[in-house]
């Protein structure tokens, strides 16, 4: 196998970067190319450092265990090779702290080992799978590659345990679009929205320039009042798997768990499971609405219970009594037919809690 020529820099690279002087060693790096040394490969010095300066660098190297084939000058072979000898350093490879990241000389751990692993067998299964377009396997094998990219920087970085966990954490943020401080209520933050005021109530809407989902409303009386659309989403229980968006549900949720300044949002949605049906078929998918419980970002489990019905076009809230008459009468509710026995059951349970 034929040796190959690596160039490296010393400030920097071979030790912290602080010229005039000379920094603390970069252990990796000096292990690393005494290895790639020791494996036959030839090693250039190539820096800016002239003079007394370079010579202090090269007895420094010698210390460390670094003996060099050249320094700031070409190997004789290449010389020979291009017939003069070139002003640039001619390698096969340059470890430079402007070039290549100096943590990627180390050692790869066997974390990192599994993990390309695992990233080469995830993109060898989207290349077989059955059925699947050239162009999307193309895609999602870039998207294993650019994450295998962000592993790879994070360890170079010397992240492990916690620090790699919030290093995650923070990422994650940044991706959903949330901030990473608290949202102060400052005029800087907003940008007018008035062309969208009015729907609420308000004389003013401005929308938050740190998070496009937040919405401060600004009511005649003075009262203001913020709104963050991403905060909430609804679950059906009779379709557990999907989630969607509702103004109800986002009325009802922001009564219990008003936005206050600052602000810092939570990392996951509320969670709020509801059930939905039709009475009269002239309401069209549905016009009974139950908001029965949510699971907020913590994890925990907060009792809503609020019913509403639908009525000249708009949900008004009514009696979990009321509700229950609806819900399991809904195939007589508001026909000719009075003889439903369940009907009379809860319209006494009506009653009695009217008393």
């Amino acid at each position: 196998m034929n040796s190959k020529i690596i160039a490296v820099d010393f400030d920097g690279t071979l030790c912290e970067n602080k010229w005039p002087e000379i920094g603390k060693p970069h252990t990796d790096v000096i292990e690393y190319v005494k290895k790639r040394k020791n494996a036959g490969d030839k090693l250039i010095l190539w820096t800016n450092r002239v003079g007394d300066k370079l010579d202090a660098a090269v007895q420094w190297c010698r210390e460390q265990g670094i003996v060099f084939d050249a320094v700031n000058a070409n190997l004789p072979e290449i010389v020979k090779s291009f017939g003069s000898d070139t002003r640039k350093i001619f390698a096969n490879e340059y470890i430079d702290d402007r070039n290549r990241l100096i943590s990627s000389c180390r050692e790869k751990s066997n974390m990192e080992l599994w993990v390309e692993n695992e990233v080469r067998i995830a993109c060898e299964h989207e290349r077989k799978a059955s059925g699947t377009k050239e162009e999307e396997q193309d895609y999602g094998c870039a998207c294993f590659e650019s994450a295998l990219k962000a592993y790879r920087s994070l360890l170079e970085d010397g992240h492990s345990g916690f620090s790699i966990g919030m290093t995650k954490y923070i990422l994650v943020r940044m991706i959903e679009g949330k901030p990473l401080a608290p949202i102060v209520d400052t005029e800087d933050v907003w940008s007018d929205a008035r062309d969208r005021s009015g729907h609420r109530g308000e004389v003013v809407n401005y929308q938050c320039k740190r998070m496009s989902s937040l919405f401060k409303y600004v009511y005649a009386d003075g009262t203001v009042k913020y709104r963050d659309v991403d905060r909430f989403c609804g679950i059906n229980l009779d379709n557990p798997n999907v989630s969607y968006h509702s103004g109800l549900i986002d009325r009802v949720m922001e009564e219990k768990f008003p936005i206050t300044m600052p602000y810092f949002p939570e990392s996951k949605p509320f969670k709020v499971y509801c059930e939905d049906f039709l009475v009269d078929s002239k309401n069209g998918d549905y016009d009974t609405v139950g908001i029965l419980y949510a699971i907020v970002p913590e994890g925990y489990k907060v009792e809503i219970n609020r019913f509403f019905k639908e009525e000249n076009n708009e949900f008004v809230e009514i009696t979990e009594v009321e509700y229950n008459m609806r819900k399991h009468c809904c195939g007589c509710f508001g026909a000719s037919n009075n003889d439903c026995q369940r009907c009379d059951v809860v319209e006494d349970d009506k009653e009695n809690e009217s008393k």
